[in-house]
């Protein structure tokens, strides 16, 4: 006589109860998870007030997980008290950053001041050296190479022309000396500007030879001019050698420090032009 399925039966019955059991996943209602949500937000955001807090030691960040304080909802304190105490701590923190910023740019100040305080120009240049000027066709006439130093020395001192460097190009007082060509002359005299001012008498010659300048004087006394004809003298030179095509250059850049002055240095650049 054979077994009766009702036995097979309940052991597969059992069997699967057993495995029920192993996966049962126990209810957790939705007040409880909410909690739980509230403490990971909680704790997320003390860790990163943590991290952004610089003014802490080394030994004040170190945290026991035993004696780590649960950020959450805290229940005796209403949302809204909580969202103002944030907020304040983020108010806080951004003035830190502000200040902290300021500081910094203090330092930067302070030590770029004592760099050029005890440095020199030469060590401020990080090495870098022009030994040789740029090279140009002008040259001062003849006879003005011959006249003898004292000579130079005695027109500077007419015009009160004070000069620092090293093998210093000689004066000249009159634009023809220069070498300005006939149309420049002709300009200028339709200006009404018939001899150099002392600015122009050692300024000139010193840019057309391609030598570094920087030149000091009072409003009025033609600065301008001193860079602004050399400039034109070598774009003249450029145009002789290979003429110009459509969307060539620049061969010069004039840097103003303002609308006025560029308007007024491009006027003067216009009439010398023609």
């Amino acid at each position: 006589m054979e077994n009766p399925p009702a036995k097979r039966y309940r052991r597969e019955e059992s069997d699967s109860d057993a495995d029920d059991d192993s996966n049962y996943v126990p209810y957790v209602p939705v007040k409880k998870r909410k909690k739980e949500q509230l403490l990971k937000l909680g704790r997320i955001v003390q860790l990163t007030a943590e991290a952004s807090n610089t003014n802490k030691s080394s030994s004040e960040n170190e945290h026991d997980e035993e004696s780590e304080e649960v950020w959450g909802r805290k229940f005796n304190i209403s949302l809204l008290d909580q969202h103002t105490e944030l907020k304040k701590i983020a108010e806080a923190k951004k003035v830190s950053a502000v200040e902290k910023q300021l500081k910094e740019e203090e330092k930067i100040l302070e030590s770029v001041a004592e760099k050029k305080a005890l440095m020199g120009v030469a060590e401020l240049a990080k090495g870098i050296q022009y030994e040789d000027p740029i090279q140009t066709s002008w040259k001062p006439p003849r006879f003005v190479l011959k006249r003898p130093e004292a000579r130079h020395l005695a027109l500077r001192q007419k015009l009160r022309i004070l000069v620092e460097g090293d093998d210093l190009p000689p004066p000249i007082a009159s634009f023809r000396d220069m070498k300005f060509p006939k149309g420049v002359l002709t300009g200028l005299q339709r200006k009404g500007i018939r001899r150099p001012t002392p600015i122009q008498v050692q300024g000139l010659p010193t840019v057309l030879a391609g030598r570094d300048l920087i030149g000091i004087a009072f409003t009025g006394s033609g600065k301008t001019l001193v860079f602004v004809l050399p400039l034109i003298m070598f774009c003249l030179e450029q145009e002789v050698r290979l003429p110009f095509i459509n969307k060539e250059g620049p061969y010069g850049l004039i840097i103003c420090p303002s609308r006025e002055l560029a308007k007024q240095t491009h006027d003067i650049i216009q009439n010398a032009r023609k």
